[in-house]
């Protein structure tokens, strides 16, 4: 009956020794695949160079699946000193205090007003648009108006 026993575990590690090496590294590690965050403050204290005086808000919510490859983002805005201004960059990539590069995506503004909300979808092609920049910290949304041409408020993209 002991031999049984013996017999029995020594199979069954085995067996399991057998499925564990025979699994990709990546599946023993569980990797979280989605981030998402949630009224993240838009403000003109947030914008760079130079904070914008405007009394504006706005909130953002954003999430990014590393499966999918695409962040998700929506934002809301109240209060700004006019409409968005044509061409207004979305979503522009400089670290947190630095100046803003060319916007990486730029939306219609064709009906917008001082308040209102947009959803949209950014791809991450791992060239242009990286994850690895994405969960840094690297991306922020700017809304843009005639009185403020570097921008009325900004938000970060964090997921922390």
């Amino acid at each position: 009956m002991r031999w049984i026993k013996l017999t029995a575990f020594a199979s069954f590690l085995f067996a399991l020794l057998s499925i564990i090496s025979s699994c990709n590294k990546n599946d023993l590690i569980k990797k979280t695949s989605l981030y998402s965050k949630t009224n993240i403050v838009m403000s003109g204290a947030q914008e760079v160079p130079l904070t914008s005086t405007s009394t504006a808000t706005g909130l953002l919510n954003v999430s990014y699946s590393t499966s999918s490859k695409v962040l998700s983002y929506t934002f809301s805005w109240s209060g700004l000193t006019g409409v968005p201004k044509p061409g207004t960059g979305v979503f522009g990539l400089a670290p947190i205090g630095y100046p803003a590069s060319a916007p990486i995506q730029v939306i219609s503004t064709t009906g917008m007003a001082t308040t209102g909300s947009y959803s949209g979808t950014l791809a991450v092609d791992g060239v242009y648009v990286t994850e690895q920049d994405i969960l840094n910290g690297l991306y922020y949304i700017n809304i843009i108006t005639i009185a403020n041409p570097l921008g009325e408020i900004r938000a970060q993209v964090v997921f922390q």
